[in-house]
């Protein structure tokens, strides 16, 4: 059995390995991997002592060699924090970015707190839709839709393990399919990558689902099918927000008013990217706010 002080030994065992592959920030990688597997923070290792088991070795060796294939870290630990609470994430879903943060406060600032249905539309792991009832007003109904069931079955997990009040009701369906009524609040953070944009990123890209990432028609042909759905699906004076990509934000406008709905201020994320549009339907005599 390794006594516990060498767990440097491991460690720097694993970053040569993880740099070898091309990971960045090797150490820092299987630093963080030691901590995730042994379910201790690096302080706790620094100051205990004690024999590590063969058990924990061995696991921490797979671990590093599933990112060493450029496995997503968020996939191999099956966590991934949005908004301070940790998601079960896996292959069946695509790993929350921090971008869609800005998402779900941008919802948070502006939906008044009254009785309103809001759908996360391609809802994923649940993110928006469990923060928005983790955060938001009690007395707002969250519906969360997606295309796949498989998406479905870890937001729901997710539902199940961080909501303490509340609940949201989950609908199988492609975008609005499956909801009949009108809805006053859109929300949906869809693929917007194009194929060719894809190729030029990461590998570690390769491991979440295609369809959560990829989009025809310059990454905008699952916006736009929603966008269109949006004067017969929103109630007067409803509201859909949007996240989009790198450059998508014009087109996004342009196609919300040719449907007829008035575009309201967009959301800037960290880096001055336009991340979040919005627009409110016609008929503003039955605005919710």
């Amino acid at each position: 059995m390794m006594s516990h002080s060498e767990w440097r030994i491991l460690v720097k065992e694993a970053a040569g390995k993880l740099t070898a592959a091309g990971i960045e920030q090797a150490h820092a990688e299987a630093t963080r991997l030691w901590c995730a597997v042994s379910g201790q923070d690096l302080s706790q290792w620094v100051l205990n002592s004690g024999p590590i088991s063969p058990n924990l070795i061995k696991e921490y060796r797979d671990a590093v060699r599933r990112r060493a294939r450029h496995e997503p870290f968020h996939y191999i630990v099956g966590v991934r924090e949005f908004m301070g609470l940790n998601f079960h994430v896996d292959s069946r879903v695509l790993i929350p970015r921090p971008e869609t943060e800005h998402l779900v406060e941008r919802l948070l600032a502006d939906v008044p707190q009254k009785p309103l249905i809001i759908v996360d539309v391609g809802t994923g792991s649940g993110a928006i839709a469990v923060c928005l009832v983790h955060f938001g007003w009690s007395g707002w109904r969250v519906i969360a839709t997606d295309v796949s069931e498989e998406a479905l079955a870890v937001a729901q997990l997710n539902a199940k393990n961080l909501l303490k009040r509340g609940h949201i009701d989950f609908v199988h369906g492609d975008l609005l399919t499956g909801i009949l009524e009108p809805i006053d609040i859109v929300v949906a953070n869809l693929p917007y990558v194009t194929e060719e944009d894809g190729e030029d990123c990461s590998p570690e890209l390769s491991y979440e689902p295609r369809m959560a990432l990829y989009a025809p028609e310059d990454g905008l042909q699952t916006i736009a099918r929603l966008i269109e759905q949006m004067p017969s699906r929103l109630k007067p004076g409803g509201r859909v927000y949007l996240e989009v990509g790198i450059g998508q934000s014009d087109w996004v406008e342009k196609k919300l008013m040719a449907q007829g709905l008035t575009v309201l201020p967009r959301t800037r994320d960290l880096a001055g990217i336009d991340r979040v549009v919005a627009a409110r339907n016609h008929a503003a005599t039955g605005e919710f706010s």
